[in-house]
């Protein structure tokens, strides 16, 4: 039997002792028990409060192709216009693999290139990218409804994590605010890098909620918090302040939607260059 996590209750001590391991089930599991119980801080909406001063007014959006379709344009425009006070950044596929292959090496381009959906390869491309350059990154299927700042309201943070309720719970990357070098989020990175790893390795793969996005937010952020919390031996009574104190906190999806809509339609989202219709890996991705 472990002996980790020794004064944390059951069943959250096992959930802790999972996430460990980085098992799938056990992060998921996790999620809703540490903010229904208060044991990961929550993003405050009672005082107002300037944009992070650790965190570069930069936004950031992907699309494949060099020019994104006018409906998706026009979106892009709209989070420019709603927020002048931030710098903006457009890539696609060419210009995100020569930024990964600069700042991350060929064995990590190689990874990028084998990830076979536009999606996948923007899950990759915007966590190196804010690893690196932090700021704001915004899916391009995102329309304004106010300035950013309203989100960032109340508690400080490095690093801000939208959750959603549902089955499963989970952590969304559509909207993700970050200072650059982020611990937490070069571990998801690294989570991410490893599910890609294990495609090629295994031929098995399940869709890319879970090896790309969300799936991997909720498996890293949790082994990460899990790993943090034993290292630094900090008490279950702690761990919500502790996590405050590094800059962690949780907001949900539906606070983020008052400021952006997420859920807009596109006609994009008919075709195939919708994720939700790629369900299988390409044997000729696989060496």
């Amino acid at each position: 039997m472990s002996r980790e996590f020794n004064d944390y209750p059951e069943p959250i001590r096992n959930l802790f002792i999972g996430a460990l391991c980085g098992h799938q089930d056990a992060c998921f599991a996790l999620l809703p028990i540490g903010l229904e119980q208060s044991l990961f801080p929550v993003l405050s909406r009672c005082v107002p409060q300037e944009f992070p001063r650790n965190i570069p007014k930069h936004i950031a959006q992907f699309w494949d192709s060099p020019e994104p379709p006018e409906d998706v344009q026009a979106a892009m425009k709209g989070i420019r216009n709603d927020n002048p006070a931030f710098s903006y950044h457009l890539e696609c596929d060419a210009s995100a693999r020569a930024f990964i292959h600069d700042h991350y090496g060929a064995s990590v381009t190689a990874l990028y290139d084998v990830c076979p959906h536009p999606a996948m390869r923007s899950d990759f491309w915007r966590l190196c990218y804010l690893h690196v350059k932090g700021g704001v990154y915004i899916d391009a299927d995102v329309t304004s409804r106010a300035p950013l700042t309203d989100i960032t309201r109340g508690t400080h943070f490095r690093t801000l994590l939208p959750y959603s309720v549902g089955e499963p719970w989970c952590l969304d990357n559509d909207v993700l605010i970050q200072e650059a070098g982020n611990p937490l989020m070069q571990h998801i990175m690294e989570t991410m890098f490893q599910r890609v790893r294990h495609i090629l390795e295994t031929g098995y793969f399940e869709n890319v909620w879970v090896s790309t996005g969300p799936g991997a937010m909720v498996v890293g952020t949790m082994s990460w918090i899990a790993h943090t919390l034993k290292n630094q031996k900090v008490p279950f009574h702690e761990i919500s302040q502790f996590l405050m104190a590094a800059g962690i906190a949780f907001v949900a999806h539906r606070q983020v939607e008052q400021t952006l809509d997420t859920c807009s339609h596109f006609a994009y989202q008919s075709t195939n260059a919708n994720w939700r219709k790629f369900m299988k890996w390409p044997d000729s991705n696989t060496p």
